[in-house]
């Protein structure tokens, strides 16, 4: 950097500024062009004079994203000369500046976590949620770094964070940086194991979305790093963690094996599996506002179908018809009606968004709804001989045309499974193969 401009920066304030400027309208201009260099914006931000440095701020939003030679960005350099105040200037002008890798990859809320202040780590939370997934080069997130620098107190701001999360991806979040290993396959959760840290393994613990058996590269589990410690270890952090569910991995290898990834593709796909990716492949093709709009129309269906099951006869009415008649009801309004309903509902599911929640949740509401609607339908005809024997023989022939439909459905999956090399059209493919062979 300059000496005029270095000068400017260490001792002289807004006023000075705007004199190089008249001086020279380039000079600003000209350190922008380097790729590494120490701004005049790391240059205030280190002394924490803040009219300075929201003046640059203003003037050359990029010296905000600028690395200087050691791999530092000016609030990087903020956090690390505990320039509190000018360290939130920046983050409220530009949220993003929380999550800028710097050297070895790490984040101002990574510095912030590794060098303590509660109040800072929280606000950087506040402004860039996203930045607690951040990870730096060794793949270490804020969760590891707290751990690893017995930062205690940021610990609990961010598991609590985590645990109080309410957006839509909270779950995800919650349990991708909880369950994160690092290059060395190790947790948050082994870190503190490796520290015979109890304090840190006991909040830990206390998140619900953390898997105490993960295992690292060197085949050890949690349990298995706090054993290491020997004579050093502490035996209360060793029966929290058993009592926990932790296990060693010679017992969790013995217990079950994991598949390689290689071994499982190169299995021929099941029934089971086909059906899956049919449903997502079919879910994946429609757009947000299509599926919305078609879940309204079977919710209406599923409504108006289920309140006409469940409404009762006028009193005397099914004493006046015949046979003929209570049968050529049951035909074209029930065996219709109940067509609709258990359509409704199979097309419902085919339109739920993907995890195993939304089915079990969704299997949990319709059985009872399903099981009460079959049993309305009995109580209206139970008092004439033959009318419920027909209504079962109707309903068995509706599961034996769903039965049917999936006995197709295997049949496509069998035919495809068993497809046979198809041979050559004409003698001069055939010759071109041979060719080739």
């Amino acid at each position: 950097m300059e000496s005029r401009l270095l000068l400017v920066t260490q001792s002289g304030g807004v006023g000075d500024l705007y004199s190089l400027i008249r001086a020279d309208p380039h000079v600003l201009h000209n350190v922008d062009v380097l790729p590494f260099i120490q701004t005049p914006l790391h240059e205030a931000s280190s002394a924490g004079k803040m009219d300075l440095a929201m003046e640059l701020m203003m003037l050359k939003p990029s010296f905000a994203k600028k690395l200087n030679e050691d791999g530092f960005s000016p609030l990087h350099l903020a956090v690390e000369n505990q320039q509190v105040d000018l360290a939130l200037a920046l983050v409220k002008f530009d949220p993003s500046l929380v999550r800028y890798h710097g050297r070895g990859g790490m984040t101002p809320f990574h510095l912030v976590a590794k060098k303590g202040g509660v109040d800072l780590l929280t606000e950087f939370l506040r402004a860039c949620p996203e930045s607690i997934r951040d990870a730096n080069a060794k793949g270490q997130t804020a969760l590891h770094i707290t751990v690893m620098n017995k930062r205690y107190e940021e610990l609990k701001i961010l598991t609590g964070y985590m645990q109080r999360m309410r957006k839509s991806d909270a779950a995800y979040t919650e349990n991708d940086v909880l369950n994160r290993r690092d290059r060395e396959g190790n947790t948050a959760l082994h870190l503190a194991a490796y520290e015979n840290n109890h304090e840190a393994v006991k909040q830990l613990l206390k998140c619900i979305s953390l898997y105490r058996n993960i295992q690292n590269k060197s085949g050890m589990t949690a349990l298995d790093v706090l054993r290491a410690s020997g004579s050093h270890m502490n035996k209360d952090t060793e029966k929290m963690l058993q009592k926990s569910g932790g296990k060693s991995g010679y017992s969790i290898s013995k217990e079950k094996k994991t598949t390689p990834m290689s071994v499982f593709l190169r299995k021929p796909v099941t029934f089971l599996e086909y059906c899956s990716t049919g449903m997502a492949r079919y879910r994946s093709r429609m757009s947000d506002g299509a599926r919305n709009a078609l879940l309204v129309i079977t919710a209406l269906i599923i409504t108006s179908t289920y309140t006409t099951a469940i409404q009762p006869h006028e009193e005397g009415k099914l004493n006046k018809q015949d046979h003929v008649e209570i049968l050529l009801e049951m035909f074209l309004l029930w065996i219709c009606n109940t067509a609709a309903f258990c359509s409704s509902i199979a097309f419902t599911y085919l339109l739920l968004p993907l995890g195993k929640a939304y089915a079990w949740w969704f299997l949990f509401i319709t059985a009872p709804l399903m099981g009460s609607y079959a049993i309305s339908i009995y109580l209206k005809y139970r008092r004439f001989n033959g009318i419920s024997d027909m209504f079962t023989y109707l309903y068995l022939i509706i599961v034996l045309c769903f039965l049917v439909y999936f006995f197709i459905f295997y049949v496509k999956w069998k035919r495809t499974t068993n497809k046979k090399i198809q041979k050559p059209r004409n003698e001069l493919m055939s010759q071109q193969l041979k060719i080739m062979v």
